[in-house]
């Protein structure tokens, strides 16, 4: 509006050998950008009027010229109204896509509870596609008969082409968690299910690595197995160490290129120490340079405090590594154990004993 006022008051006090007044058409196709239709017919309705009021104003002047001017300004405002109408349209239906997307991504890739028994829970997530919300990395958390299990793991793929696998292996493992399968078993099972999706849809090279963990209530270790996918690490009194595999298996889904059964592995994990799993996309990150994101070294420094403020911490420091752009998805849940109370304690003293 106040472009319409002040070009038309350019135009009726400069000589008449410049016009200014045609310029008004510019305001209402501003609008029709950043305003909805009616604010763009208001506009083009106010341009038009002025036009008319110019061309009464000034009798001795061309006033057909004015006349036809003001009708092409109609007619463009018309046209625009239509395209700012269409995009407001697009607008909401994407809005309503979007919502949709986050909705199914927060079902799929529900975050866990920040307590699960002895455990402090944290996760962060960042897909290589920004419109994405959920890819190719997955995670989840559930509890379990003396303990709780998790999952971390990263399908091949990225983004959206990922997607239907990343739902299939959480919902296996949701499935499967609860029916006190040990460890090997489930690994099984979640290989099973991937391989058979695989040879239904034909898509042999389709597989997920992953680790599998239990963290026990009552006994300060863990149990992984491994399936083609980075160590995790643990965090304590200043340390780090990798819990490397000593018998790496094949990712979910290739299972039958060994005939090798899995073991279970175990790892001392006491209290106040703080498990950090990661996907691939986090040491394969790469700054200007050309140079991976150097996690091991990087955790000693930056992992200090809770386990939101520890992954909090890994996410920043990444960002600031690769000048904030990942080119493939990243997942992180870190698990930090707290110590066994009073009561529990003496409880489970008198069993043993």
């Amino acid at each position: 509006m106040a472009l319409v006022v002040g070009l038309t008051i350019c135009d009726a006090v400069l000589p008449s050998s410049r016009h200014f007044g045609p310029l008004v058409i510019v305001a209402p196709a501003i609008t029709s950008v950043l305003g909805g239709p009616l604010a763009t017919a208001a506009v083009g309705l106010c341009a038009v009027v002025t036009q008319l009021a110019l061309g009464l104003a000034n009798t001795g002047s061309d006033v057909v010229g004015y006349s036809t001017r003001a009708a092409a300004i109609a007619l463009v405002s018309a046209a625009l109204v239509l395209y700012s109408r269409s995009r407001r349209r697009r607008e909401e239906q994407l809005e309503q896509a979007r919502t949709v997307a986050e909705a199914a991504g927060e079902v799929l890739l529900k975050p866990p509870p920040a307590r699960l028994g002895r455990l402090s829970l944290a996760t962060a997530y960042r897909s290589a596609q920004q419109e994405a919300q959920v890819g190719g990395d997955f995670y989840a958390a559930t509890r379990i008969l003396g303990g709780t299990r998790l999952i971390i793991g990263d399908v091949r793929g990225k983004g959206l082409d990922a997607l239907e696998d990343t739902a299939l292996v959480l919902g296996a493992f949701r499935a499967f968690a609860h029916h006190h399968l040990p460890l090997p078993e489930l690994a099984r099972e979640l290989d099973t299910v991937l391989s058979l999706h695989n040879f239904d849809t034909d898509m042999i090279e389709d597989f997920a690595t992953a680790v599998l963990v239990d963290l026990f209530d009552d006994v300060d270790e863990l149990a992984l197995v491994c399936c083609g996918h980075p160590p995790p690490y643990v965090l304590g009194c200043g340390t780090v160490r990798a819990l490397e595999a000593a018998r790496p298996y094949p990712p979910l889904g290739l299972g039958g290129l060994s005939s090798e059964s899995r073991v279970v592995e175990r790892h001392p994990y006491a209290a106040g120490e703080t498990l950090f799993l990661y996907t691939d996309g986090v040491i394969e990150a790469r700054d200007a340079a050309g140079d991976f994101y150097p996690l091991a070294g990087r955790l000693a420094d930056i992992a200090v405090g809770t386990a939101e403020q520890t992954t909090d911490a890994v996410v920043t420091d990444l960002l600031e590594h690769t000048g904030g752009r990942l080119h493939d998805d990243v997942a992180l849940l870190t698990v930090q154990r707290a110590p066994v109370s009073p009561a529990v304690a003496t409880r489970r003293d008198s069993l043993t004993s």
